[in-house]
């Protein structure tokens, strides 16, 4: 396994080098990547930014928000909070399975004294029954990267402010705020790692990983980005990850609003419906997908507005693989009850 520590500490910087790392680099073992960034918020690729987050906060406390190309919900993070990123081949674990990726991370926790870690749901790590990370994952051309945060002493104020969280999801979780449902780490490990910076916490999770007493040991593991590297990265940050056009998409207007809470997250869909047909749909959400939502509101546009017809024109598609834990029929009966 190699590593990359980022020295960007801005959130679209960070994500683009990912990203280009997944696309450009082959690795015969996992990569493991480490970044820190100054405030922001990132929002999972098929949740509408305005129903999510708090523009008007946002821009008010400098807080960067964007998209990112993963599923699943919207994330508060700061100088206080650790991302971590595991970048591989689609094969040794299979799609949605957090469990066994962020088991090594648990374990490190564990040693460093959080005792009680553990993974609960669908891609959430938790102590005491409260939230320290979140997990998700995007895959490509047979790779994948599966990434996520941990809250080491994260402002948790700022989360309550920033983040205009769904009131069914709140209700599914069983708590009433933000605030309440989310931890930081570093009350929970031990004693001598309490007084660590963010940046201590990283290498001291990274000499874990990697059993090293130093982090000259693992020096030759580490990839270091190249000038050629930097130019395709600033070119990603540029179209993708600063591009308003990619954080916030287009929003239509819509005359029918449906979501439901399903197993496999929120889904949100926003219908217009015309002389009996839909004329357009949006599909918005905190849900994981292998393949891109919006083939499947390419195939409804012009369907009939019955379940009927929407059925008959998702009749060839494995609804699974666009949205994770959610059945056909779920699906159909969230658009037309």
């Amino acid at each position: 396994m190699q590593y990359v520590v980022m020295k960007s500490y801005d959130i679209r910087r960070n994500l683009a080098t990912e990203q280009y790392l997944l696309n450009q680099l082959n690795f015969e073992e996992p990569l493991v990547l480490f970044y820190i960034q100054k405030p922001c918020v990132i929002v999972g690729k098929n949740q509408n930014v305005l129903a999510e987050v708090d523009l008007k906060y946002a821009k008010e406390h400098q807080i960067t928000v964007t998209r990112r190309l993963s599923g699943g919900g919207a994330v508060y993070d700061d100088l206080g909070n650790l991302s971590f990123s595991f970048v591989g081949k689609v094969g040794n674990h299979s799609f949605g399975d957090f469990t066994s990726i962020t088991e090594p991370i648990l374990e490190v926790l564990r040693e460093m004294g959080a005792t009680g870690a553990e993974i609960s749901g669908r891609n959430d790590l938790l102590i005491d029954g409260k939230k320290f990370s979140g997990n998700a994952m995007y895959i490509k051309d047979k790779k994948m990267y599966s990434h996520g945060t941990l809250m080491f002493d994260v402002d948790i104020e700022e989360v309550g402010h920033v983040l205009t969280v769904s009131e069914k999801k709140l209700a599914s979780k069983g708590t009433k705020s933000v605030r309440n449902r989310v931890t930081n780490l570093k009350p929970y490990l031990s004693e001598k790692y309490r007084e660590m910076t963010t940046e201590e916490f990283r290498d001291c999770l990274l000499l874990h990983l990697f059993q090293a007493r130093s982090l000259s040991e693992i020096a030759f593991m580490e990839y270091h980005l190249t000038p050629d590297d930097e130019k395709e990265i600033d070119k990603l940050v540029r179209d993708i990850y600063a591009n308003d056009s990619w954080v916030f998409g287009e929003e239509p207007q819509f005359t029918i609003r449906r979501e439901e809470k399903f197993a496999g997250g929120i889904i949100e869909a926003n219908i217009s419906v015309e002389k009996g047909k839909i004329e357009g749909i949006t599909i918005f959400g905190d849900y994981f997908c292998q393949k891109d939502t919006r083939e499947i509101e390419n195939l409804l546009i012009e369907c009939a507005y019955t379940q009927s017809a929407i059925a008959q024109a998702l009749d060839s598609v494995s609804i699974e693989e666009y949205f994770n834990q959610v059945t056909k029929e779920e699906f159909i009966q969230l658009l037309v009850d």
